[in-house]
């Protein structure tokens, strides 16, 4: 019988795992498939914000005193708190404006306008104290792409007495500037940015995928220390600036006053009112308080010691009769027909403020006679007379830093032909030069600087503000005025305090001898007030006030010089 051979089936102990990896791998493939190509974009996002970020370190302004010591401009720690956009979760807003105190749209808003520049810090908020500052420091453990740091803040310690002269600053409009970044924007902080404004810093720090800080980057080049900017005298006496802007101010009109000393060319004081805070402009006002400002008809954004230009009036008749002696037009002796109050010139009456009768030169400067220069300035010409007007430095700049220093007018025939034609001006428009008026324009600045020429004899240095700068050229440089002639405009000068008809009789009282010139320069909105002088002891000090729409310039300027110079020459 035949037997049916049955061959026994071999097992294979590795086929279920065979299959058990395949299924595996195929897990894997999917989940790497999904991890690269359909979140391949979130995560490398992920990735790409656990970075080193780098944080800028601002500069310290240079420092600003004035000639005795006292700090003008310095800079004080504050706590200012910054928002990385490409790093910050807008679900947070809520949370960090509660935080700071703030409506949760502002914070927004404010976040918004780094949007250009998202992987850059965008300031939201500074000059906060700790107190202020700490429920956010609590919590930054817990919000990405929100910074705390110290950062220097600029503080003016004398507040608005030297609003225009020091200026303020303001953050960084400079294409590429890094957020936060100051810049002067007005006076010398403006004039001089370059020297205060110092080099930034930096550092590095690692922070996580959500934007938290986790550590210092410790490598080399880590972090680099800010550089600061570089500390300014000024030539300023601070105690007679402040004197200088109460005595303005008492007027309740706008004005100006300008002190310089003229045997050294160092300007002792650039006084001008109304006047604003300089602080609030560096810390950063409300839109209703900037608008206050700007629409304010006082003009407090405007120098009127250096920026504002004015017709002189009668304090030109200085220059007017120095003209007339160094051209050898007229002797200080001289005596034109008489004044009766009033000059005919072609069917036109150019009057005087009143009869002189015969007057010399000396004579017709200390009594102010108009027709006295009327009938001399016709001896010359208006070119002559506008040339030796530029040899004083009218019609041009007194300091190149300045920041709205006008350069004034002085008119010559080129400029009265483009203005009125060939035929449309003639001997009228010199007999109103003459005495400060017409298109004639000069600033206060301008007016010190000329009265030091001629209270040096011609021999006044160069014109300085800040030490650390060097001076210009001496004023004046191009005359050359013989003794006996800047002798005779001097005694003008002193007659106009010392005689009893003179303009200024009002200043004879003073505890030193003054010599000076007053002026009513004619506005359509009211007469500016003049006066300018100079003494010689206890200090060779050049003096230039101006009240706008102050009326006589004896009654009302004068009494603003002696406010200004007898507490600081008798200190």
């Amino acid at each position: 019988m035949t037997r049916l051979a049955f061959r026994t089936p071999v097992k294979r102990p590795f086929a279920g795992f065979a299959i058990f990896f395949a299924a595996v791998l195929a897990v894997l493939a999917g989940r790497l498939f999904h991890l690269q190509m359909v979140r391949g974009d979130f995560y490398r996002s992920m990735s790409e914000r656990n970075h080193i970020r780098i944080i800028s370190k601002p500069a310290p302004r240079g420092l600003i005193y004035d000639r005795n010591g006292e700090v003008l401009a310095d800079n004080v720690p504050v706590f200012v708190v910054s928002i990385v956009p490409y790093e910050f979760d807008s679900t947070d807003a809520p949370v960090v404006a509660e935080l700071l105190g703030m409506p949760a749209d502002t914070l927004l808003a404010r976040i918004g306008r780094g949007s250009s520049r998202p992987y850059r810090p965008q300031r939201i908020s500074r000059g906060l104290t700790v107190e202020e500052i700490s429920p956010l420091a609590e919590n930054l453990y817990r919000i990405g792409g929100v910074m705390v740091d110290v950062v220097p803040q600029r503080r003016y310690p004398c507040g608005p007495v030297f609003c225009h002269v020091i200026g303020y600053v303001g953050l960084s409009t400079e294409s590429g500037s890094e957020e936060g970044t100051t810049a002067g924007r007005a006076g010398i902080e403006l004039g001089l940015d370059g020297i205060l404004s110092g080099t930034p810093g930096y550092r590095r720090e690692v922070v996580d995928a959500m934007g938290r800080k986790v550590a210092e980057f410790e490598l080399e080049g880590g972090e680099t220390d800010p550089v600061p900017g570089r500390t300014i005298t000024l030539t300023i006496d601070a105690g007679l600036q402040r004197t200088a802007v109460a005595a303005i101010s008492s007027e309740n009109t706008p004005g100006a006053a300008v002190v310089l000393d003229y045997e050294t060319g160092e300007i002792l004081c650039l006084a001008s009112t109304p006047v604003f805070d300089p602080q609030a402009m560096s810390e950063g006002m409300t839109r209703a308080a900037w608008d206050s400002l700007c629409s304010d008809p006082g003009r407090p954004f405007l120098s009127r010691a250096w920026g504002a230009r004015y017709p002189p009036g009668s304090i030109f008749k200085l220059v007017t009769a120095l003209y007339l002696l160094d051209s050898d037009l007229v002797t200080p002796s001289y005596m034109p027909d008489p004044c009766y109050g009033s000059y005919r010139l072609g069917g036109n009456d150019f009057g005087c403020w009143t009869a002189h009768g015969r007057v010399n030169l000396v004579e017709a400067l200390a009594r102010s006679c108009d027709v006295y220069f009327y009938r001399t300035v016709q001896l010359g010409s208006l070119d002559g007379l506008a040339g030796f007007a530029r040899l004083f430095g009218l019609g041009s700049t007194v300091l190149d830093f300045l920041p709205g220093e006008s350069p004034g007018l002085v008119p010559d025939s080129r400029m009265l032909d483009s203005l009125y034609g060939e035929r449309g001006w003639g001997l009228g428009n010199l007999l109103n030069i003459s005495i400060g008026q017409g298109e004639l324009l000069v600033t206060p600045l301008q007016m010190a600087v000329v009265t030091g020429i001629i209270a040096s004899g011609g021999d006044m240095p160069g014109v300085t503000l800040v030490r650390e700068v060097e001076p210009g050229p001496p004023p004046g440089g191009g005359l050359s005025l013989a003794t006996e002639d800047i002798e005779a405009v001097v005694e003008g000068m002193k007659e106009a305090v010392y005689d009893r008809q003179g303009t200024l009789r009002v200043l004879s009282s003073l505890p030193f001898e003054f010599y000076g010139k007053s002026g009513t320069a004619e506005s359509p909105a009211g007469d500016h007030a003049w006066v300018v002088g100079f003494t010689r002891e206890p200090r060779p000090l050049a003096i230039a006030v101006v009240v706008e729409h102050g009326g006589h310039g004896g009654a009302v300027a004068a009494p603003v010089v002696s406010r200004i110079l007898v507490p600081f020459l008798e200190e």
